[in-house]
């Protein structure tokens, strides 16, 4: 049987039958507001415009499934598709058209009218008013239509418009840099400011409330692999795709989604960072990395384990697992607090395993040292993303949380190692998050 598409014409006439979500998913209105205060801070003199994600975002995105961008979500608690965010500076009046708000509102949540009739597609969604003011801690909450007739008004005055600005060299196909187009064509004397930096700094330093969320996710996370390391230790002639269903079992069960595509790479395939494929046959004797993060209400989980098909791994095989073991401990002991940079960190690790007695033959079959085969780096920032915003080069600061990941990948051998965790940032050193999780090969 197939739905036909929806008629949203009689939809004004339609009651509301199904309530939205309630937005901030258990975290407090003071956060978020202390959050766009601090924003508005760092730039006075800016008229503060952000793009929440839309539902043609995913289509834009090779199909992929609605989320909330992160930086918005972190500013704002919600989830609605087709929201964007104004922060004003004390200097520009809320004016909607002819309509001024209250000379003291200075940030505004924009808002898609409710439509019921696409509502009995979508499920309830927030809307424009009181209610949502409410329920979000947010000044005023207006419709969305008004967003760039407002911005032509505020900019008329103040052309300063700090924006998330894209870069790289497909920033002009995103929505971000479509966004800037628009504000450009109802405000053409803008002046755009880029507030990504700042805005990557605040969401490094994690609240003990996202911290808590990470825990849990990595908690969740943790549970997925202990039931791979089951499945696989006994898991010759299965494939990677039923550790990964067992691994999606778990996640689910505990309302939890994947950080990021799933990982089981046996032999061979445990040589490729970022396999995904898992459709190989596991055979006895071979190491699998399963590389799987947990998202939980928003936040992420990110740890990795290599395991031995049948459990007993060659002479080879735990020298090299040996070695990414031995480095993995000695980055924490050395770790350097107020001084260590992920890059800094990386680096280090570069040369331990430079300084490792061990070899092993490339592609070309030349003899290389260790560090030769770990092309990625030992670290990234992690929260609303996995590979969440935060400076690599400046040093890290206490609340920040960091991945510590070790690897060596060695295809003429078909011998691919990685081991991860999660860590804190403390004022005196690096804390493990979440519960211990075997490191035994």
């Amino acid at each position: 049987m197939t739905i036909p598409p929806p008629d949203f014409a009689l939809s004004e006439s339609r009651t509301y039958s199904i309530e939205p979500p309630p937005p901030l998913d258990g975290f407090s209105p003071e956060e978020f507001k202390t959050r766009r205060d601090g924003l508005r801070k760092a730039f006075p003199d800016s008229v503060i415009l952000l793009r929440g994600a839309s539902e043609e975002d995913a289509a834009y995105l090779a199909g992929a499934p609605y989320r909330q961008n992160s930086s918005f979500f972190y500013l704002t608690g919600v989830d609605t598709p087709g929201a964007f965010l104004a922060l004003l500076p004390d200097k520009v009046l809320a004016t909607l058209g002819v309509r001024t708000l209250k000379s003291d509102i200075k940030e505004i949540l924009f808002l898609p009218v409710r439509n019921a009739g696409k509502e009995t597609w979508t499920g309830g969604k927030l809307g424009p008013g009181e209610d949502t003011e409410r329920a979000t801690g947010l000044e005023a909450v207006v419709e969305a239509s008004s967003l760039f007739g407002a911005a032509a008004s505020w900019l008329s005055k103040n052309p300063n418009c700090g924006i998330i600005a894209p870069f790289g060299e497909g920033a002009k196909q995103t929505p971000e840099y479509l966004f800037m187009e628009d504000i450009r064509r109802c405000a053409p004397i803008t002046q755009f400011q880029d507030i990504s930096n700042e805005l990557g700094s605040m969401r490094s330093q994690k609240s003990s409330s996202e911290i808590a969320r990470i825990e849990r996710a990595i908690e969740i996370t943790c549970e997925g692999h202990r039931a791979a390391a089951e499945m696989i230790r006994n898991g010759a002639g299965k494939r990677e795709y039923e550790i990964e269903a067992k691994i999606f079992e778990v996640f689910r069960s505990r309302g939890a989604h994947n950080a990021f595509g799933i990982i089981i790479g046996a032999g061979i395939n445990g040589t490729v960072l970022h396999y995904e494929d898992n459709h190989s046959v596991l055979q006895k004797g071979a190491l699998v990395v399963v590389d799987i993060g947990a998202k939980y209400r928003h936040y992420c989980g990110d740890l990795t384990r290599t395991y031995c098909v049948g459990g007993e791994p060659n002479a080879r095989q735990q020298e090299i697992y040996g070695l990414v073991e031995e480095v993995f401990a000695r980055v924490l002991i050395d770790y350097q607090p107020g001084i260590d940079s992920l890059f800094a960190m990386s680096e280090r690790c570069k040369q331990l395993l430079k300084a490792s007695p061990l070899r092993a033959k490339n592609a070309a079959g030349e003899v290389c040292t260790m560090d030769v085969f770990m092309p990625h780096g030992l670290s990234h920032h992690l929260g609303l993303d996995v590979h969440d915003v935060g400076d690599r080069d400046a040093p890290l600061l206490p609340g920040a949380v960091i991945t510590i990941e070790p690897g060596l990948y060695i295809p003429s051998e078909g011998i691919g190692v990685r081991l991860e965790d999660d860590f804190l940032v403390t004022p005196t050193g690096l804390k493990r998050l979440g519960p211990e999780l075997n490191h035994q090969l």
